[in-house]
């Protein structure tokens, strides 16, 4: 089988571009194709995965929550308390990036419970 095949293969190479054409055409109408029509069709479209990395921001905190805040800030940025401090009163501060969906939600779940406001880009 592979050598015939591999004799197909020889002949066709031999073949001129205008002879090439019209076997394409005898090929279409003997198969009953549109050949247009499937090299001109977009390629099929990949379900993307929704791995798409996401960014927690945390943009302010609610009155009275500065302190739970910034030790939810320490556990997750390893500061230390003076650090945390700065970075909870400079807001928008980035928290955690390149984040897979279920993580950022955690960690966004968990800051807004102890009164942050926290933005996923």
């Amino acid at each position: 089988m592979a050598s015939v095949i591999d004799g197909l293969v020889e002949q066709l190479g031999k073949l001129t571009v205008i002879e090439a054409g019209e076997l394409s055409k005898k090929l279409e109408k003997a198969w009953n194709l549109n050949l247009a029509a499937l090299t001109s069709a977009p390629a099929p479209i990949v379900e993307e995965i929704e791995a798409k990395l996401s960014k927690i921001v945390l943009i302010g905190f609610e009155d009275g929550k500065k302190i739970p805040v910034i030790q939810k800030i320490r556990q997750y940025k390893e500061m230390g308390l003076l650090e945390a401090k700065n970075f909870v009163e400079n807001t928008p501060s980035v928290v955690k990036e390149d984040l897979e969906k279920e993580e950022a939600d955690k960690i966004t779940k968990e800051l807004e419970l102890v009164g942050g406001k926290v933005e996923i880009q």
